[in-house]
């Protein structure tokens, strides 16, 4: 339910919530939301919750991770592909296949797979193997504790480069490797997204697997309080002090209220979703994965320009691509068995 829920949020922010937002007078009101935008941070959590639970009680552990990453990676390759048919396939063609085009086009197409994805909604998947793979070798080694003191340093470091912190000084002393200051915001959005997001709650859903039992036993106002406190105290520090931009992509009330948030997918029962678990969860993935591309099969087959679009046109923009996710949904579930290859 919380992957249906995230998926659905996801993309009726993209469709819809995201450009009306671009229209609001007030900026500085998105702080406010800031501290909110928990489903990429509670998506790592679960992933990291249920790869531990798989690998504890796989036979071999390593095996069960490594078909994990395959599995995602093989997905994420088929986008990553379709990326170079749409814009790195053409560029070579028109741009000929000089040194120098040669190596923007590389360029483009590494900063595609590794820091921005293929297409927009999938930038979270290398974090996530990221995330995975590190939590993994950590706990092997039993060492998930030390890794999440690790990690949560490295995602105070991010509040300074991209989060609640960014308001007090952070210049960064290049020194001898002033050659990759051009690349600042680059390597701040890198480190943002595999530390500051991917291992940061990966590894957290990781901590909480192996500590379920105790994690379930505690009291909910032990977890809403400290994270209703903390997110008001930030967020009126950042309406006081800060101004907004686009660069503010942590707080650091993410994490309490992501945990909130995972406590309450856990201890809530669910038992009429069980019955049409395999629909949602199907669901849920093809509307995450798929729904840029459509929304942008609709703009062309629309002839509509996101940038001019009324709310009712945006609203029927929203209805129809989930209605083609719906529809991709029902089509993969009718096909015969022994035609799907790959298990989602």
């Amino acid at each position: 339910m919380f992957k249906l829920t995230g998926a659905l949020l996801v993309v009726t922010a993209h469709a819809l919530l995201i450009p009306l937002m671009q229209e609001v007078p007030e900026q500085q009101y998105q702080f406010a939301l800031l501290a909110l935008r928990i489903i990429v941070p509670c998506f790592y959590v679960v992933s990291g919750f249920l790869v531990y639970q798989g690998w504890t009680h796989a036979a071999v552990p390593g095996a069960y991770v490594r078909k994990y990453v395959t599995r995602i990676g093989i997905i994420y390759a088929f986008f990553c592909f379709l990326f170079m048919i749409r814009f790195t396939f053409p560029a070579l063609q028109t741009g000929g296949l000089g040194l120098s085009n040669l190596f923007l086009q590389t360029k483009i197409l590494v900063y595609a797979v590794f820091l921005n994805g293929p297409f927009l909604q999938l930038w979270f998947i290398p974090p996530l193997l990221f995330g995975v793979l590190i939590s993994y070798w950590l706990w092997a080694r039993n060492r998930l504790l030390i890794g999440m003191i690790a990690a949560g340093v490295g995602y105070a470091i991010c509040q300074w480069t991209s989060g609640s912190l960014r308001a007090f000084p952070h210049d960064f002393p290049w020194g001898p490797f002033s050659l990759l200051e051009g690349y600042k915001d680059d390597l701040i959005s890198l480190f943002t997204r595999y530390f500051g997001f991917g291992l940061t709650f990966v590894l957290l859903g990781a901590v909480l697997a192996r500590k379920e039992q105790p994690f379930l036993r505690l009291k909910p106002r032990s977890l809403w309080m400290p994270a209703i406190v903390l997110t008001l105290f930030e967020t009126g520090l950042l309406l006081s002090f800060a101004d907004w931009n686009e660069k503010y992509k942590l707080a650091f009330s993410l994490i309490p209220n992501t945990i909130l948030l995972f406590y309450g997918i856990l201890r809530v029962p669910l038992k009429e979703v069980q019955k049409y678990h395999r629909a949602i969860n199907l669901f849920s993935i093809i509307a995450f994965v798929c729904h840029i591309p459509l929304m942008e099969l609709n703009l062309f087959a629309l002839d509509w320009d996101r940038a001019s679009m009324s709310g009712l046109e945006g609203l029927i923009y929203l209805l129809l691509t989930l209605a083609e996710c719906l529809a991709i949904t029902w089509i993969w579930i009718r096909l015969p068995a022994k035609k799907k290859s790959v298990v989602l």
